[in-house]
């Protein structure tokens, strides 16, 4: 018998909680916020191109679409500030490859919101979610690396820096590079 780890058959994303945070999944009521965080050039800067209004509103009906777990298809949870009910950010993730048990994961935290510790809060719950709920035996993110506070919050939340792919990802007509980060589940449970 093996002793490799599997994935758990319920794939469902379910809200979690946090000391601070709830997550649940995006419904209807979030577009505006969505939509707000997708086209701010400023919180784009290091993550992607600004959607046009038409591309916005793609992106956000493809969000509510049930998550199905296929490889490559993003799921989000939606932040909320459990004491002022106010929504402060979204966590996404994704198989990478379910054969392989890698998922990644990535966020974005409303600018007014930034440096409140909200970032590694959430992102640590969707981590251990995925290792703990789903079965994953590999969580994985990547940032441009000029992306200080994203590469922090990762490593913060036990992600270590696995490598750099030199002018991976074009944002504007400029490339950029990109920082790996990952952790093993088996890594992650010998620090217990």
């Amino acid at each position: 018998m093996s002793n490799l780890p599997t994935l758990k058959s319920d794939y469902s994303v379910k809200t979690l909680f946090t000391q601070r945070l709830e997550l649940r999944p995006a419904i209807a009521e979030d577009r505006q916020f969505i939509i707000t965080l997708e086209k701010d050039p400023d919180l784009m800067l290091h993550v992607k191109e600004v959607l046009s209004d038409e591309e916005a509103e793609q992106f956000f009906k493809s969000i509510l679409l049930p998550w199905q777990a296929k490889d490559m298809e993003w799921t989000m949870l939606i932040a909320v500030d459990k004491s002022t009910k106010q929504k402060i950010g979204c966590f996404s993730l994704r198989f990478v490859h379910e054969h392989s048990l890698n998922a990644e994961i990535g966020f974005l935290i409303s600018p007014n919101n930034q440096n409140k510790g909200y970032a590694s809060e959430g992102a640590m719950a969707v981590k251990e979610f995925l290792f703990n709920d789903i079965g994953m035996r590999r969580v994985c993110a990547f940032c441009n690396t000029g992306n200080i506070g994203s590469w922090k919050v990762m490593e913060t939340i036990g992600l270590q820096r696995e490598g750099l792919m030199r002018q991976e990802y074009r944002i504007n007509d400029v490339w950029h590079d990109t920082y790996v980060y990952g952790e093993i589940r088996d890594a992650a449970i010998s620090k217990l």
